[in-house]
């Protein structure tokens, strides 16, 4: 068993909890991204609260999932990538990396991976009949997130691991993008993104204590940190870099109408990278 495995006990509590009276960091960022529709009203009072005294971090969420729609679609159509799994997926959010990548390459095979089990259930719901898949798992839970790739994608061929806007929510990201890529083959990638208190200091740390607050730990690393959940890889042009200056063009990856629009002045706080595994 991994050393980062959670026990049986406490991972059957993390998956079954679904407190309507605590806000999840998933849902709230679903209600960053505009939509919300799924969401509690604690992650709404939440969510509101962090658009009306941090702001910019609303818009930095946004710039960061345009990010990951644009890493998806340019790995799919440069690199020639057709499998993908997204770690703390959140509820399905169109455009969904499924359709990004399905549109460069059909068939395209996505797997989405929540420890939330409401939207797990909406997931599934969701990606009925698509060529994506949702599963049910907490993303400390090394030994079963593992598991249930083996099982989902084909490990033969490249996969894309996908953490976007989600590190941050992790205490020890390290330890799960070390044991996910430990069974990934050469020529693998991952997508990453995450915010750091290097610039924007006092915002960050205001949305932080608020996240605290609603009982969610969040996590701003040095870039230097970020940087290191990086150091495996082999980054590709641009390298690491804020969200809006990675490869900004939006209208390659059909998704300039997606409606996560964002000021390039307030996303500096956010990086992002894509990293081919050695």
């Amino acid at each position: 068993m991994s050393r980062y495995a959670m026990s049986a006990r406490a991972r059957a509590e993390a998956l079954t909890a679904h407190d309507p009276l605590r806000p999840h960091c998933g849902r709230v960022h679903d209600y960053l991204l505009g939509a919300g529709k799924d969401s509690y009203e604690v992650d709404q009072l939440l969510g509101a609260r962090l658009v009306k005294e941090a702001p910019a971090f609303q818009l930095g969420a946004r710039a960061a999932r345009m990010f990951l729609l644009r890493a998806v679609h340019d790995l799919a159509a440069e690199f020639g990538i057709f499998q993908f799994v997204e770690l703390g997926a959140g509820y399905p959010c169109a455009p969904n990396l499924h359709e990004i990548a399905g549109r460069v390459l059909p068939g395209a095979r996505t797997v989405y991976v929540d420890s939330d089990a409401v939207v797990a259930a909406h997931g599934r719901a969701l990606l009925a009949g698509s060529c994506a898949e949702f599963v049910h798992a907490d993303l400390t839970d090394t030994d079963t997130i593992v598991r249930e790739i083996s099982a989902t994608v084909d490990l033969i061929e490249p996969v894309a691991i996908c953490l976007g806007f989600v590190a941050e929510f992790i205490a020890d990201p390290r330890a799960v993008i070390d044991a996910v890529t430990a069974i990934l083959p050469p020529g693998s990638y991952v997508v990453m993104s995450h915010i750091t208190d290097d610039v924007e200091t006092k915002m960050v740390h205001e949305a932080r204590d608020i996240y605290r607050h609603g009982g969610i730990a969040l996590w701003p690393r040095s870039a230097e940190e970020i940087a290191g959940l990086v150091s495996g890889f082999d980054l590709i042009r641009p390298g690491l870099v804020p969200v809006h200056r990675w490869r900004p063009n939006v209208e390659r990856a059909g998704v300039a109408g997606a409606g996560f629009g964002w000021d390039p002045a307030v996303s500096e706080f956010c990086l992002a990278a894509v990293g081919r595994l050695r």
